[in-house]
């Protein structure tokens, strides 16, 4: 449905995205993650028609964007960080304009808004000014005022901003039939509260792809171990001892507290327990292991790593 080839996008002598691609299925929630500045905002920007000025090449539906970007702008409704609503218009007026905006008038609009309201359970405020809501209302009118125009693709950007832990989980119901409705893609810097909305997951650093496409972040958590040694040796003869050993999907040496002694993190592939297998290669090329333990990898973990954020632990 939407496919990006090899996005990239400076600003001056920054690049905001680096080489980005990946391809979104319809129907596939997908979760766009990383931390401040990573270039979340500028490809959901980017996606959604608005920005025009990029390398790179984005197809909706076939259709290149750059070349029929106002076309491809009414398919793809775009829900900015904060919503941006309009405090002084109702709630009704406010889904009317954005209606119209996308050309959706009369008794069409009139129905989709009374329907949407449904939808989104806010019906009884549809006369409220917006300025009266609270932030999960104003999150909710917003949802419905872009689905009140049928798109092929909704936008978000931080769909839980300024919500309280109690409104993040009511609304992370909401998203999930929000996806049964249309294709879905949210932006956020954190990945707390998506693991079931979520089909995919894609994760920006300093605006460069480092997971792969179509691998969903939630999902790998339960497919990988790590293993955390404490060795009384060099790395290379531990890295030597080990590199043989299938299922090790990296090792990583970092220095421990007391001198000549390392800590080795191995992660391995598949949930598979090959601390067996360390300890007899271990053994083998006498290397001194003093401390093993077995540790389970969350999603939070994965994605720490993948963005630069996890520089060590508490060992």
């Amino acid at each position: 449905m939407l496919t990006v080839k090899n996005v990239s996008k400076h600003y001056g002598d920054t690049a905001a995205l680096s080489g980005v691609s990946f391809h979104i299925k319809q129907g596939e929630t997908t979760g766009i993650f990383g931390m401040k500045s990573a270039g979340k905002t500028t490809l959901l920007d980017i996606i959604s028609g608005y920005l025009l000025r990029y390398t790179g090449n984005i197809e909706f539906c076939g259709i290149n964007i750059k070349k029929q970007a106002a076309f491809c702008r009414k398919q793809i409704a775009y829900i900015p960080e904060g919503n941006k609503l309009f405090p002084e218009m109702s709630v009704r007026e406010y889904m009317t304009f954005f209606c119209g905006i996308n050309q959706v008038k009369g008794m069409q609009c009139r129905k989709a808004i009374d329907d949407e309201l449904s939808f989104a359970g806010i019906y009884s405020l549809s006369e409220y000014p917006i300025r009266a809501l609270n932030a999960l209302d104003c999150a909710r009118t917003a949802i419905a005022a872009a689905l009140a125009t049928s798109p092929k693709i909704l936008l978000i950007d931080q769909p839980f901003y300024g919500l309280r832990m109690d409104e993040v989980r009511v609304h992370q119901v909401f998203l999930k039939a929000v996806a049964q409705r249309t294709t879905l893609v949210i932006a956020s810097d954190s990945i707390a509260g998506f693991s079931d909305v979520c089909k995919q997951t894609l994760v920006l650093n300093k605006g460069r792809l480092v997971s792969n496409d179509g691998v969903n972040l939630f999902s790998m958590a339960d497919t990988k171990a790590r293993i955390r040694l404490r060795i009384a040796c060099v790395p290379s003869q531990a890295k030597a001892a080990f590199q043989f050993i299938p299922g090790i999907r990296d090792i990583d040496f970092r220095s421990a507290p007391e001198q000549g002694v390392w800590d080795v993190l191995i992660d391995s592939e598949n949930g598979e327990d090959i601390r067996k297998q360390i300890w007899f290669a271990a053994a083998t090329a006498k290397v001194p292991v003093l401390e093993m333990r077995y540790l389970h990898i969350s999603p939070e973990d994965m994605f720490l790593q993948l963005t630069g954020q996890n520089q060590g632990e508490d060992i």
